[in-house]
C-alpha cells in the first residue's frame, strides 16, 4: 500500500529564496530514489514563505529508505531545515 506525506514547511524571515532555491535539487534527488512515486513542492501564492511538499511511496520501506538517504540529509535535513520555523508533516495511507 503506497503512503502520501504531505509536509507543511515555513521558512524564516530572509531565507524564503533560498529554500525556493534548494527545491528543485530535493525534488530530482527524490524522485530518482527506487519507491518514490512522487513529489512535488508548491509555494503559496499569498505568503512565499510557505511551502507544502506532496510525496508518495511506494511502502512504508521506501519511505524510511528516502528519509535515510544522503541526500535527504543533505539538502533537507542540514540544508532546508535550519531555514525554517516551522515543520509538519503528515503521512496518509491510500484507501
Amino acid at each position: 500500500m503506497s503512503l502520501v506525506v504531505i509536509a507543511d514547511w515555513l521558512a524564516d524571515a530572509g531565507a524564503e529564496q533560498r529554500v525556493a532555491d534548494l527545491l528543485p535539487a530535493v525534488t530530482e534527488a527524490a524522485l530518482a530514489e527506487p519507491g518514490v512515486l512522487a513529489f512535488r513542492v508548491v509555494r503559496s501564492l499569498r505568503d512565499r514563505a510557505a511551502f507544502v511538499v506532496f510525496a508518495e511511496y511506494e511502502d512504508e520501506a521506501a519511505l524510511v529508505s528516502h528519509r535515510e538517504s544522503g541526500s535527504y540529509q543533505d539538502l533537507v535535513l542540514d540544508g532546508i531545515t535550519p531555514l525554517l520555523i516551522d515543520r509538519q508533516a503528515e503521512a496518509y495511507a491510500l484507501v
